[in-house]
């Protein structure tokens, strides 16, 4: 009955895209949480930054710890009994929050619990939807699935402060938990279906069923690549394409994480009133979703490769500016340069591996990188706060981030395309070798 709804093709993707974007709201909503109810931690329990910070460096600690396992369960039990299993986690984790009055509790409940259940059921099982579904298209409906963590943010983020102020942090972090229980285990349990093929369709709908001379005239992503065969777990892991990407990744991350975890702690510094600080990480979102977007249909035409580098060049800019922020309008501009360059690399990173690699093992494939990428990334936050403790100023810790950017352009620059392995000797490798090409 679903699939007759959705229009003459029946494509059931487009429902799973829907599911998706609300399901992006929720997590947009976790990840800002921590960071917003940060500066009422040390205010209350007068805990050390670097200290409340060492709670999301357990969470993506376990995260990456766990993700070789995430991976296979996901091959073997697919992505929506994950997304149900890990959320359902994250939304208890949430919950017992409340209650806390110990820092053991804040690390027992958001750095165990809810760092395990968002490796579970969060952004590798979502992305391996999309990228069952989605092929040729799949820019497009990663942006359209994670724009909506931006463009809820400037909803959210100051929404979340206001009901802070109002009804106490304790009974917020309730509501964050039944949101969370109805967005990110209720929906997706009762309307996420794994794989076309498990209802008979096929990924991108009706339309790649096309003869392929059909599709060749209008065919509008010709000049994109995709691996014309796809690699296995252990062939990907022995190409320097996959460590160069897994690098450019985890450096950006590093770099990113810090300041998303302690940015309204940084605003307060400036001397920023909570609503105002709000409002800056909320416009610093809603770009990241409008980049997110605009990305999502370039990256029908050109190079997602070419995308990405030039994202990291924007984020040493909008570093840049950071650094000297002192003022409103300063502030308003790094915001703005980063939400489009954080926007560029997520739906980069989201596609540039399957681009690669395929869709065959795309979760144990990811499931095997992501310890690299989760551990080393989770010391941003921790860094961040520590030197913020130790010198009395972010600032530090944002040039040390700028450096690492800058590291992270050349790895992003060198990450070509791969030739597989069946594909190197004789003129078909030629052929590939071309189409690889930048």
């Amino acid at each position: 009955m679903a699939v007759n709804l959705l229009g003459k093709d029946g494509f059931y993707g487009w429902v799973n895209l829907a599911v998706m974007f609300v399901f992006y709201i929720a997590v947009m909503l976790m990840l800002a949480a921590f960071g917003v109810f940060l500066p009422f931690w040390v205010k209350e329990f007068s805990w050390s930054r670097g200290l409340i910070a060492g709670a999301q460096t357990v969470a993506m600690i376990l995260s990456g710890v766990a993700a070789p396992a995430v991976g296979m369960f996901i091959m073997k039990y697919g992505s929506r009994k994950a997304i149900v299993l890990g959320n359902l986690m994250c939304a208890v984790g949430l919950f017992m929050l409340a209650f806390q009055t110990s820092i053991w509790e804040l690390y027992l409940w958001s750095g165990i619990v809810v760092g395990l259940g968002m490796s579970i059921g969060g952004m590798l099982a979502m992305m391996t939807v999309i990228n069952n579904w989605f092929v040729m298209k799949r820019s497009v409906a990663l942006a359209i699935s994670m724009a909506s963590m931006g463009l809820s943010g400037i909803v959210l983020i100051p929404g979340l402060m206001a009901l802070i102020n109002t009804i106490g942090w304790r009974r917020a972090y309730m509501m964050v938990a039944a949101f969370v229980f109805l967005c990110c285990v209720l929906l997706p349990g009762l309307l996420i279906k794994n794989k076309p093929e498990d209802i008979g369709q096929v990924p991108d709908g009706p339309v790649s069923r096309r003869p392929a001379q059909e599709k060749t005239r209008t065919n509008p992503y010709k000049n994109l690549y995709r691996t014309p065969v796809d690699f296995t777990a252990k062939e990907a892991l022995r190409t320097r394409a996959l460590w160069l990407l897994v690098s450019y990744g985890t450096l950006q991350f590093l770099a990113s994480g810090g300041l998303f975890t302690h940015q309204i702690a940084f605003l307060f510094d400036l001397g920023l009133a909570p609503g105002m600080a709000a409002v800056a990480a909320g416009v610093m979102g809603a770009v990241m979703s409008i980049s997110q977007l605009g990305i999502g249909f370039l990256g029908l035409r050109f190079k997602m490769h070419s995308l990405a580098v030039i994202s990291i060049l924007i984020a040493i800019v909008g570093f840049t500016v950071l650094i000297f922020a002192r003022s409103w309008p300063l502030v308003l501009a790094y915001s703005i340069i980063l939400g489009i360059a954080f926007g560029i690399q997520s739906i980069a990173m989201g596609n540039l591996f399957p681009d690669y690699f395929g869709r065959s093992e795309f979760p144990k494939i990811m499931g095997f990188t992501m310890p690299f990428t989760t551990i080393i990334s989770s010391m941003g936050a921790p860094l961040t706060g520590f030197i913020r403790d130790a010198k009395g100023s972010y600032i530090p810790a944002f040039q040390i981030s700028l450096a690492l950017l800058v590291v992270a352009f050349f790895c992003i620059l060198f990450a070509k395309p791969p030739v597989h392995p069946s594909l190197k000797k004789g003129p078909a490798a030629a052929a590939v070798g071309m189409r690889t090409a930048d």
